[in-house]
């Protein structure tokens, strides 16, 4: 029989770690309130995940220490589960003399098969099913000078989220065509107003120039905000809670101390923007965590430049040689940096990102994602752009195979108990900011 075991929190931390912050990492990721999990480590050693195999138990394991927290593995002895205590029944334990061990909230979702499992994600669309919607976006779009732009847009995202199924229920997109063009307007308008004062006011213009960059934090805030807002799954809504502080560290200042730094604490930076991303996204009242070490970044970029490096030294080779080929080796070592590159992200993005107890899993292949990716291109060229609706078809099918959820439970369980946000509601006048704005 396979051995089993439960995970213990010891309420030691990694040398370094802030204890609060690390509690608070705990509690978003677990979907715990800072009390609940604040009583857990005061009360360490706490079980807080009970009997589960080896590789969920040390990808939990990993998870929480990445974040700072100590945790132990204890075989179970047999493959019954015994009967968790939960806070109702601290006083009983208390007067019998037991050890509490007091789980999560999210232990609940244990309940309906006690296993965990992999849901694949699954994309049905078809090239030419999209290529027509696409067609006719573009011609619509021409043809009112932009007006229809909303319309167009919404439609192509309905097709991509209503195609995209996980455990048989798709996503949805739910924004307001109108509103998304009264946001377009406003910045057309303001667009406008700029370039009529860059002729007139140059010293005006230039202020304002300068305070776009404070302006910049707060359209993303919004605009992230808007795509979460209107995206749901099992007709609960997505939430993007990150404030303007928070965009303009990311957004501003990270970049820029990796510039000053000359490129030294650009994977910081990107690490940085990614975190905020993530861990400020939620599904219903159920947050995303992300959590990872900040020398995954460092490898990649590492790994990156020597790609690049290898094809520079190549060029040089061959440029007394055969000039001609020469630029094709630094090209094509460039290109394969860069898919390099994408690949590893996802990869590390998604495998070390989780909601409640549900984590994530990505697979991206190099070799098989870098011929696609040439592929698409190729044929994108020879067509004059008219392949790009299969590329983009292509590209959702690619994503939906190789990313997978690891999963707790019933997801319609799940959904259930991940009630919306009762501080979402009044949030439809920001539904202007429709902008698509990405790190």
């Amino acid at each position: 029989m396979e051995q089993r075991f439960d995970i213990y929190i010891t309420g030691n931390f990694s040398e370094g770690t802030d204890p609060q912050a690390a509690i608070a990492a705990f509690a978003k990721a677990a979907g715990l309130d800072t009390d609940k999990a604040q009583q857990l480590f005061d009360q360490a050693p706490s079980a807080i995940k009970r009997n589960v195999d080896e590789a969920t138990a040390t990808s939990y394991q990993r998870k929480l220490a990445s974040i700072g927290i100590e945790t132990e593995l204890r075989a179970v002895a047999d493959s019954t589960e015994a009967p968790a205590l939960t806070a109702t029944d601290e006083s009983d334990a208390t007067e019998s003399g037991e050890h509490k061990q007091i789980e999560p909230a999210t232990a609940a979702l244990d309940d309906n098969t006690g296993q965990r499992r992999l849901i694949n994600f699954v994309f049905s669309g078809e090239g030419y099913e999209y290529f027509k919607i696409w067609i006719v976006n573009i011609l619509l779009t021409a043809v009112t000078m932009g007006i229809y732009a909303p319309w167009a847009k919404v439609r192509d995202t309905q097709y991509f989220y209503g195609n995209t199924t996980l455990d048989g229920a798709s996503f949805a997109f739910t924004a307001d065509p109108v509103k998304m063009l009264i946001g377009r307007l406003i910045a057309l308008g303001l667009f406008i107003v700029y370039m009529v004062m860059s002729v007139m006011l140059p010293l005006v213009t230039s202020i304002l120039s300068i305070g776009f960059i404070f302006i910049l934090p707060w359209v993303m805030v919004k605009s992230m905000a808007f795509y979460a807002r209107n995206t749901s799954y099992r007709n609960i809504r997505f939430r993007f809670t990150g404030d303007y502080w928070g965009a303009f560290k990311v957004a501003i200042l990270w970049p820029l101390a990796g510039m000053l730094t000359l490129t030294l604490l650009l994977p910081l930076a990107v690490k940085k923007q990614q975190e905020y991303m993530i861990n400020n996204h939620s599904y219903g009242n159920k947050s995303f965590a992300f959590a990872t070490d900040t020398w995954n970044y460092y490898r990649i970029f590492l790994i990156f430049i020597g790609i690049v490096f290898v094809g520079g030294i190549f060029t040089g080779v061959f440029a007394g040689i055969a000039p001609a080929i020469a630029p094709i080796g630094l090209f094509v070592a460039y290109v394969g940096a860069i898919v390099y590159m994408m690949v590893q992200m996802q990869n590390l993005v998604m495998n070390n990102s989780s909601l409640a107890e549900h984590n994530f899993v990505s697979d991206y292949q190099f070799k098989s994602f870098g011929l696609l990716m040439l592929g698409n291109f190729l044929l994108t060229i020879v067509t004059l752009g008219f392949y790009i609706p299969w590329a983009k078809v292509k590209l959702a099918h690619y994503a939906a195979n190789h990313t997978q959820l690891d999963a707790m439970g019933d997801l319609d369980k799940f959904a259930a108990i991940s009630q919306p946000d009762p501080s979402a509601f009044g949030e439809e006048f920001g539904d202007v900011f429709d902008m698509e704005v990405g790190f």
